[in-house]
């Protein structure tokens, strides 16, 4: 894994424009967060960081492929892949909490990092564009949460009409 800081004149600058939590920023305002952002790169299979672990910054995955995973009891969970755009491991930073999952890099994949320090930083120096870039990050785990729930819905129906037919057929 490297790091390196993203030059705002880069390729980077170009195709992350079309990255939901990028969304609504204005040129200049996207080279200002990249500014504060790194790219590291991560080979396939190497930890981007583990359940547990303190959360120290904001992920967006540029190119390739994350797992997201949760073990509980010595089993392995895959909670969700994650693929280029999307942001992952913003929840922790953001409620100040532990990773409750793990992320591994699935194939080799650059992610794009702003620090927590970074992000705070920016809260201080220009409030409208943290402002504008935490509604973006905002609605992208509203949509996620949005999924979830659909999902959990679904199969909690299940279950329940599971139980229904083993009751009346005893």
């Amino acid at each position: 894994m490297n790091g390196q800081i993203v030059d705002i004149y880069s390729d980077i600058s170009k195709s992350v424009s079309k990255i939901a939590v990028f969304g609504a920023l204005s040129e200049g305002e996207l080279k200002e967060i990249l500014s504060s952002m790194i790219v590291k790169k991560y080979e396939k299979g190497e930890i981007i960081f583990k359940q547990g672990g303190s959360p120290d910054c904001i992920n967006i995955l540029k190119d390739g492929s994350v797992k997201l995973i949760r073990e509980e009891e010595g089993k392995e969970q895959i909670i969700r892949i994650c693929e280029e755009g999307e942001c992952f491991g913003e929840t922790a930073l953001l409620g100040i909490l532990p990773h409750a999952i793990s992320a591994v890099a699935e194939r080799e994949s650059s992610v794009l990092q702003i620090s927590k320090f970074a992000f705070h930083h920016l809260s201080k120096e220009n409030p409208k564009l943290f402002s504008k870039f935490l509604l973006n990050i905002t609605r992208e785990i509203c949509r996620r949460n949005y999924t979830c729930q659909k999902s959990l819905s679904r199969e909690i129906n299940e279950k329940n009409n599971c139980l229904t037919k083993l009751k009346n057929n005893v």
